[in-house]
């Protein structure tokens, strides 16, 4: 064997194992790994290796990390207005890993803040009636909605309802029997006056005065309207139930104690941390607390959003806002469910 061949042997041997040691070294210790997010937004994806290092990528629906070391890392995930996810994995020597990250929005309670514009409407228009409301022994102030501030004046043994908006006259609506008015009822029940004649409470729409007096026991704190026009939502001291207006029955809801169906046709649930039966129902571990729920509108799909010490009452949805009313009347904001 000539010499030259032995040496042309040696640097083969010797340059295929560089290229071994800088396949081992190098490529296979690498690896990928594709993180795929679910949901809408930017999301600010970071990767912390063992060893100190981190990547940092900023994406939307994918994030892809190319040739990082095969190692054990802590992934964390933020987008705003949503929960930050933590995960732990490690890669494997020329592993193309994918992984699935979650992102769950997060529901915040706050403060009903009035619009300031609203606000000096609605005293603006206070004041263009003090004057009406004085002269009128027995009138009353109803609420303020959608724009118009409403109210009753006396008329012998009737009440007309008026509504007062923002550069026109007052104007009258319907006339409807005399009693005794609940106090600014607009603010207690959307879109109806409520009038207290003897035993019963009389509910007066303000799309077109029609009456509707519900034969009901218990204490009415909240009437929504549905999708049917002959069923309504009554929330009452003892649960919510649904009440048919040509059957004249209402039927309560076991699992909630009070419900709003949003226009999606999803719904809104509230189970109030005293409703022991309830949370058994729906085993509920945490008693501390009251639970708002999700409910899908196709599937029916239910889901724990929000949880809170404050003691609820009442929900409501107003002017496209979730609201939550606690025992002591305060309003607050349930924030970014959708």
């Amino acid at each position: 064997m000539s010499n030259r061949f032995l040496s042309f042997i040696i640097l083969a041997l010797v340059f295929s194992g560089l290229f071994g040691a800088y396949y081992f070294f190098f490529v296979a210790s690498n690896a990928n790994i594709t993180i795929l997010l679910d949901g809408i937004g930017t999301t600010s994806v970071v990767l912390d290796s063992e060893f100190g290092k981190n990547y940092t990528q900023e994406c939307s629906t994918t994030c892809i990390f190319e040739k990082i070391p095969a190692v054990k890392y802590t992934l964390s995930a933020k987008r705003e207005w949503y929960v930050s996810v933590e995960n732990t994995f490690t890669l494997q020597r020329g592993e193309d890993k994918k992984l699935t990250i979650i992102m769950e929005k997060k529901i915040e309670l706050s403060e009903q803040k009035k619009d300031k514009t609203e606000a000096i409407t609605l005293i603006k228009l206070k004041n263009s009636i003090t004057k009406t409301l004085e002269e009128n022994t027995g009138s009353m102030l109803l609420g303020y909605q959608s724009g118009g501030l409403y109210f009753s004046l006396p008329n012998g043994w009737e009440f007309d309802i008026f509504v007062q908006k923002e550069w026109t006259e007052a104007r009258k609506l319907f006339q409807i029997p005399n009693g005794t008015f609940t106090n600014e009822s607009l603010d207690v029940y959307e879109g109806y006056i409520a009038l207290q004649k003897g035993e019963n409470t009389i509910f007066y729409s303000l799309q077109n005065g029609q009456e509707t007096i519900f034969a009901f026991s218990g204490t009415i704190i909240g009437v929504k309207d549905t999708s049917d026009i002959n069923t309504k939502i009554i929330t009452s001291n003892t649960g919510v139930f649904t009440y048919s207006l040509t059957e004249k029955t209402a039927r309560i809801n076991p699992l909630y104690d009070d419900i709003i169906i949003l226009p999606s046709g999803e719904i809104i649930a509230l189970v109030k941390k005293s409703s022991r039966e309830k949370q058994s129902l729906l085993s509920l571990s945490d008693i501390s607390n009251d639970t708002i729920f999700l409910i899908g509108q196709d599937t029916r799909e239910r889901k724990a959003i929000f949880k809170t010490p404050k003691m609820g009452e009442v929900l409501r949805y107003k002017n496209g806002e979730i609201l939550f009313v606690d025992e002591n009347g305060e309003v607050s904001v349930i924030k970014n469910v959708r």
